[in-house]
């Protein structure tokens, strides 16, 4: 089990965000820009924990759900040793796997996903769109899994009124540059595999970004909806609901003005083009985050690969 981390605070109640790789830092960063600017108050300490094993081999890549959710259980392992008040699973990948661990079976720590505020978010959509259609965009771990979906139909959502794609590496891609030329055909490219199955499709059309990577490309997104469309297509991303719901639950805890301390755990090493890309992204949001994933600490030893 790890120790926690070096804390300048602590007493402070510390959060556990964990995704596999970089997008869930994008939900950190509004959790900290949400919490930070006040001169006095009581501390809180935020942790990124990248549950991801190796460099070239994400949960993704995995050829077996058993497989992927051992790894991940070790790495919830390795996140109760930080001795977290909460553990927020940043990402739908991860988040379709939790239920299947053995730390959910324990249910020492609380922890919350992401699913859950992804799927509230299309249902406030499609009440408020009687004739809408939504379109799922994921990983294929995510697609695979099929939870977005069974939740929305056991809801009483007709399952003619929802779309599912999968984009196969674009997560991946996007840490590179989430703007950057490749992340735009890969997009372009899902985006008309989505439009030539459901493209006939009249009235309103919604799409739910769900991979937290896919936030840092939106305008890719909404630009490649819009032109295969042929009007705006809403874009619904549960990263900010996410976010404002657990800054929300913090401030309810220890009051309003925040000191606010950051870190970023990996058990790999980023390469300095994903560091940069991804840091700069969020350096608008919460320059504490992006500061805390340039000087990320590196812990070979976080939890053992499968």
């Amino acid at each position: 089990m790890k120790t926690p981390p070096l804390s300048k605070y602590p007493d402070a109640p510390r959060i556990v965000v964990t995704d596999s790789g970089l997008g869930g830092l994008s939900i950190l960063a509004e959790i900290a820009r949400r919490l930070e600017g006040g001169r006095e108050g009581a501390a809180v300490s935020l942790i990124y924990v990248n549950a991801c094993p190796e460099a070239d081999r994400g949960y993704n890549r995995m050829p077996a759900m058993a497989e992927r959710i051992r790894v991940f259980d070790r790495a919830l392992e390795a996140m109760d040793g930080f001795g977290p008040n909460r553990i927020l699973i940043a990402c739908n990948t991860l988040s379709v796997l939790y239920e299947h661990t053995a730390h959910h079976a324990r249910g020492r720590t609380p922890v919350t996903d992401i699913i859950g505020f992804g799927v509230g978010l299309m249902r406030d959509w499609l009440d408020r769109h009687p004739g809408g259609r939504l379109l799922i965009f994921g990983t294929p771990t995510t697609v695979e899994a099929d939870t977005h979906r069974r939740r929305l139909i056991a809801d009483g959502v007709e399952p003619a009124r929802i779309g599912v794609q999968p984009c196969d590496r674009l997560a991946g891609q996007i840490e590179r540059g989430p703007a950057g030329e490749d992340v735009r055909s890969m997009i372009w490219r899902f985006v008309e595999e989505a439009a030539h199955r459901w493209g006939g499709w009249r009235g309103d059309v919604a799409a739910a970004l769900c991979c937290t990577h896919y936030g840092y490309s939106a305008p890719l997104f909404a630009s490649a909806l819009r032109q295969a469309w042929g009007r705006d297509v809403e874009l619904l991303n549960p990263n900010s609901r996410m976010s404002e719901a657990a800054a929300a639950d913090i401030l309810s805890q220890v009051g309003s003005a925040e000191r606010v301390e950051v870190e970023v755990v990996s058990r790999h090493v980023w390469s300095t083009e994903r560091v940069e890309a991804i840091s700069e992204a969020l350096a608008s949001v919460s320059p504490r985050t992006a500061a805390a994933l340039r000087h990320y600490r590196h812990d070979p030893n976080l939890f053992l690969p499968d």
